[in-house]
């Protein structure tokens, strides 16, 4: 009996040490990885945005949205800087990500209903018929907004777009986060050890078989992920995303605007011929690039191809319909 009295209080007080250090932890990264840019009312939330551009853009704005475990700095980090020298370009937190509020909507993990939290942050800042670029669950999103607002937007980029039904279970980590309190205890003792130790492999794992930049977690700021709140979002949008595609995967064929969508043939996080290949057989006059031998991550290995699309599309050039496969090194998509 007093083996088990000792064995509760050595686990209560390690407990304790872990969630003063995770405690400590999570107000360091807020430090180190302060908000970058602005924050615009949307819906009853605060969104964080960054914003760059030359003082006379070209073209239509383009307003870029990130995937799940991420924030806008993925987009800051990769083809923001290039497009805004001649473009005025938006990156987006998604709700609950980053640095923008998670509205305490009962639905706020659909896609659709982040879409009309978007529509309101861009209305709100003045973008008009702007191009959209949805990059993995981003592509859940930009796709039901282009749903939702087809006369309000200007054309859509899908990259690597999670947009369809898939097989499998729910990580194990996103089953535990939904549980009342184990959850809550998990966020706020085990998660940062957790994912300090993981997340290179994690990062790797997303960009393979390219290779991560080096230093991409921290240009980024990915340690965000870690806090509580952050996680328990990213949590929630990733384990319910497949049954909000299981009804808006069905609507694709209504999705009129311009549209392209880009794929690397060897991503192993969101499978091309599932998502990316299936979407641009459901959406007439769609373009579908295939970047042969690229990962998850086109816009760090192929940035020319990505800011091509958008480029092409913002200054109102028509998508070239059908398939159109990018070999390794070609610097130019020949049609």
């Amino acid at each position: 009996m007093w083996f088990l009295a000792l064995l509760i209080i050595v686990l209560a007080a390690l407990l304790l040490v872990l969630a003063v250090y995770s405690a400590q932890y999570f107000q360091h990264i807020g430090r180190a990885y302060p908000a970058r840019g602005g924050f615009v009312g949307a819906a009853g939330a605060r969104l964080h945005y960054v914003e760059m551009g030359p003082a006379d853009p070209q073209g239509a704005p383009i307003v870029l949205v990130h995937g799940a475990s991420g924030n806008l700095g993925d987009m800051v980090a990769s083809i923001m800087p290039a497009l805004a020298k001649h473009h005025r370009v938006i990156a987006f937190d998604r709700p609950g990500h980053g640095w923008s509020e998670r509205p305490k909507h009962f639905d706020i993990a659909n896609p659709a209903v982040q879409a009309e939290i978007l529509h309101a942050a861009v209305v709100a800042l003045g973008i008009e018929k702007p191009v959209l670029l949805g990059h993995s669950w981003g592509g859940a999103l930009v796709t039901a907004y282009a749903l939702a607002f087809p006369d309000e937007i200007g054309g859509l980029v899908v990259l690597s777009g999670a947009t369809h039904v898939w097989e499998g279970k729910t990580a194990w980590y996103h089953r535990l986060v939904s549980k009342p309190v184990i959850g809550s205890v998990f966020l706020r003792t085990l998660m940062v050890p957790g994912g300090k130790l993981l997340m290179g492999a994690g990062v790797e794992g997303n960009f393979a078989p390219d290779k991560a930049p080096a230093g991409y977690a921290a240009s980024i700021g990915l340690p965000l992920l870690f806090r509580p709140d952050n996680f328990r979002a990213n949590s929630m949008d990733s384990s319910r995303l497949r049954d909000y595609l299981l009804t808006q995967s069905k609507r694709y064929h209504d999705i009129k605007v311009p549209t392209i969508i880009i794929t690397g043939n060897r991503d192993r996080t969101v499978w091309a011929k599932l998502h990316s290949y299936a979407l641009h057989d459901e959406i007439a006059g769609s373009e579908l690039i295939k970047l042969v031998g690229v990962g998850h991550m086109p816009h760090y290995a192929r940035p020319d191809i990505v800011i091509d699309a958008l480029e092409r599309l913002a200054n109102g050039k028509v998508p070239r319909p059908g398939t159109h496969v990018v070999e390794p090194g070609a610097s130019l998509i020949l049609f």
